[in-house]
């Protein structure tokens, strides 16, 4: 936690877009600080076998690491903006990548490169707070969702100014603009900082 902290402090444009060997270094540890924030945001969506995923901002893929060996049968797709993060999560991921479970690539939220219905389920952790547009952002996930597909997004629970944007009600507010008819708002508070995830179902 100091490590990441102390990183963050010097470099904070390293959060947005990883790159080079500090990032390749924050890859690492977002890994492991992050690894009951996905397995908590993973439980909410209700995977079932044989479903098409989506993960957009997968840093260095641990999440997909733990999605491939809880459900091996599922299709995982990931989308990051980062040279670095890609490079570490096709590692992490070989076996699954070479096994056609898994399709790493660099895009944008902005302009998914899937078309229509493609997914039953997508998610994003951490990282809608770097989008551009999110709203626009929102709007391309529920276009590549199939009709009844469920979207979660997770995000800190904290009073910072830079969280500010992303409280529950406003989370809630976005993913209905973007066309969600419905969306749950579930808490965490078990983990070291409180999470908020809000799921959308198209």
């Amino acid at each position: 936690m100091g490590d990441r902290n102390s990183i963050m402090r010097k470099s904070p444009g390293q959060a947005e877009m990883p790159r080079g060997l500090i990032g390749r270094l924050l890859g690492r540890i977002m890994a492991w600080h992050n690894g009951l924030d996905s397995e908590w945001t993973v439980r909410l969506l209700h995977i079932g076998n044989d479903e098409q995923i989506l993960e957009v901002g997968f840093g260095p893929g641990a999440a997909i690491e733990s999605l491939v060996k809880l459900h091996p049968s599922v299709q995982i797709a990931g989308i990051d903006h980062s040279e670095a993060m890609l490079d570490a999560a096709s590692s992490r991921n070989r076996d699954a990548i070479v096994a056609g479970n898994v399709i790493l690539q660099l895009g944008s939220v902005e302009n998914l490169p899937f078309v229509n219905s493609t997914f039953d389920k997508a998610f994003s952790i951490h990282c809608i707070y770097f989008w551009e547009k999110p709203v626009q952002g929102l709007r391309e996930l529920y276009r590549v969702l199939k009709p009844g597909g469920r979207l979660a997004i997770t995000v800190r629970d904290k009073n910072r100014e830079a969280y500010q944007a992303f409280r529950p009600e406003k989370l809630e507010q976005m993913l209905h603009r973007a066309g969600f008819t419905t969306v749950e708002i579930a808490a965490n508070g078990v983990s070291a900082h409180p999470l908020i995830c809000a799921v959308g179902t198209k």
